[in-house]
């Protein structure tokens, strides 16, 4: 659980492994996924921000997409036991950095926020927009 916040090593192209980002994703309350599609989704990533305690993963986001036209920021993670740190801004700021440094200036940057992430995002740009989607289960 929470320790010294000032102690997590923050990395940038560290792609976790399946089971990790399977254990975050379920601790942090996010949608089930196979071992085998999230084998898949890992391998397509553009760029993503890991945040450890340790060896042990307590924070992640990713960008996938063509990397040119448009890409999407998905899997923005904590571990409960790390919020309210300062993290998941983190985790954001430095995807978005990444984005203005190496994706075109044309490039569509787009994510989903559940309802209470909304203000998390729009301090950093981005604007409510309509869209849909659609679970294939």
């Amino acid at each position: 659980m929470k320790g010294d916040a000032s102690a997590l090593k923050w990395s940038e192209g560290d792609v976790p492994i399946v089971g990790e980002y399977l254990e975050l994703r379920n601790i942090a309350g996010m949608g089930k996924r196979s071992p085998q599609a999230a084998a898949k989704g890992l391998e397509h990533t553009l760029h993503v921000v890991t945040v450890r305690d340790g060896a042990r993963l307590v924070g992640m986001g990713r960008v996938v997409g063509d990397g040119g036209t448009a890409v999407t920021i998905t899997d923005i993670a904590v571990d409960p036991g790390w919020r309210r740190l300062g993290i998941a801004t983190g985790i954001l700021n430095r995807i978005t950095d990444w984005c203005r440094a190496e994706l075109p200036r044309t490039c569509f940057v787009s994510l989903i926020a559940d309802p209470g992430a909304f203000a998390l995002y729009h301090k950093a740009g981005f604007e409510m927009r309509t869209g849909m989607a659609m679970k294939l289960e």
